[in-house]
């Protein structure tokens, strides 16, 4: 009688630790300030990116298993920022300090590429991904010259009397 009541304790226990494991398979579980995402088969996500309930979005957890929120994360040979909620920032401009750096579609860091914004203005991310501010860039054969806010100077006479054509380059008198 002692060991089927025994059994019956051990399977009762064993059945509440696997029901607590399935409530948290494909969710969110937070633990102190942290978060954590618990996959299908009840084990904790590491190191990759978890798709937002929605779709319209994705989070990252680092190798702790912890979902990053206000920071860089370096992944897949890429940059990428992910902001305070969690979620990877895309096709917008993130001002740092007074860097400037554009994430793209997919959410990585643009380096040695134009952009252009919501409002046509067109920047060059360097290969450290900040944006070129108040100067002067030789890019494929061309100079171009940028204003202090980092947009591209287009039909105007720039410091030093030099004029840029309403394509941004150099034009040489």
């Amino acid at each position: 009688m002692k060991k089927s009541w025994m059994k019956v304790a051990v399977l009762t226990l064993a059945m509440s630790a696997m029901s607590v494991t399935a409530s948290f398979a494909g969710e969110w579980g937070k633990v102190g300030q942290r978060y954590f995402y618990y996959q299908e088969d009840g084990t904790v996500a590491k190191n990759q990116w978890i798709e937002s309930a929605d779709g319209t979005g994705k989070y990252w957890v680092g190798v702790d298993g912890v979902m990053a929120a206000g920071q860089w994360v370096n992944t897949d040979d890429a940059w990428y920022y992910v902001g305070e909620d969690g979620l990877c920032l895309t096709n917008q401009m993130l001002k740092q300090n007074s860097d400037l750096y554009w994430l793209k579609e997919d959410g990585k860091m643009a380096v040695n590429e134009w952009v252009q914004n919501e409002e046509g203005k067109w920047y060059y991310m360097q290969a450290n991904g900040r944006a070129i501010k108040n100067g002067w860039k030789l890019i494929d054969g061309d100079y171009y010259y940028f204003l202090k806010n980092g947009v591209m100077a287009v039909d105007a006479l720039v410091p030093g009397g030099y004029r840029v054509g309403a394509d941004g380059k150099w034009v040489q008198n």
